[in-house]
């Protein structure tokens, strides 16, 4: 069955894919806890070829790479060009925000703060600190996301991140989430017109929202973290992605969509990465 429902009132919608955490190496042969990472992002590929297509864009929410290599951000744009899809990158903590903006700078790959349709726009805020594996909002790009709003308030906005904007229930997990998050719900309090938060991060799919702004994540490409874990833990729950289909009233569709089964060869029973 395909995700995406076509019927008459969903011919205008705008269809995304959000794909998270594939932790691409700058070799095909790496693995994280027994993943191979390039494979798993391949399946991903194809598994929403068959169950969500077409989309209208790709937001792909950090951590593209596990490396940060050159290698891993070039073979991920020779993955997603034969799709003739545009797909929109942040960065996210295993990431390097510069050569992102470098390497996606041209046409259908793309690092930019803002884009625009005809009823949405899409805000794409770095989250990453150099170094550190927790999140935080930076003013600036804050300043820029309301200024974007006050030009252009006939729109809706949604909002890509790669850290959590609040807790997901995991003490450790946690301990890495935006650290100032009352940057962008100060922002969620004064306009009613941001209809949703997606980010990455959590290798886990959550939902939850701010004075009724609804906020969600998305499961990895790769492996998944244990929901409600106080510790490092991987979960059984199979790799996925999330689609949305966005109205022009502000309503917003979303699911998640996984493989069938998880890799064999996860290790369960890591004790980090």
């Amino acid at each position: 069955m395909n995700a995406f429902l076509k019927t008459k009132d969903s011919l205008s919608d705008i269809r995304i894919l959000q794909i998270s955490d594939s932790h691409l190496f700058a070799s095909t042969n790496e693995q994280l806890v027994g993943i191979n990472t390039d494979e798993s992002f391949l399946a991903i590929v194809e598994l929403a070829k068959q169950h969500s297509w077409p989309p209208d864009f790709i937001f792909l929410t950090g951590d593209l790479s596990q490396d940060s290599s050159n290698d891993a951000y070039q073979r991920l744009i020779s993955h997603l060009k034969p799709l003739g899809v545009s797909c929109y990158v942040l960065p996210g903590n295993h990431d390097d925000p510069e050569m992102l903006r470098n390497i996606f700078s041209k046409p259908d790959f793309l690092y930019q703060p803002f884009l625009h349709t005809e009823n949405w726009l899409f805000a794409f805020l770095n989250t990453a600190i150099p170094n550190e594996e927790g999140g935080i909002l930076y003013e600036q790009e804050i300043i820029e996301l309301e200024q974007q709003i006050n030009a252009h308030p006939e729109k809706n906005i949604l909002v890509c991140l790669h850290h959590q904007l609040q807790p997901v229930n995991s003490r450790w997990l946690d301990t890495m989430a935006v650290r100032n998050p009352g940057l962008l719900i100060d922002l969620l309090a004064r306009y009613p017109n941001i209809q949703g938060i997606i980010h990455g991060h959590v290798h886990q799919e959550f939902t939850s929202n701010i004075n009724g702004t609804p906020i969600y994540s998305t499961p990895s490409t790769c492996f998944q973290f244990k929901p409600n874990s106080n510790d490092f833990a991987i979960d059984d729950t199979a790799p996925g992605y999330r689609w949305l289909e966005l109205g022009k009233q502000g309503n917003i569709r979303t699911s998640i969509v996984r493989l069938k089964k998880t890799p064999d060869s996860l290790d369960r029973y890591s004790n980090g990465y």
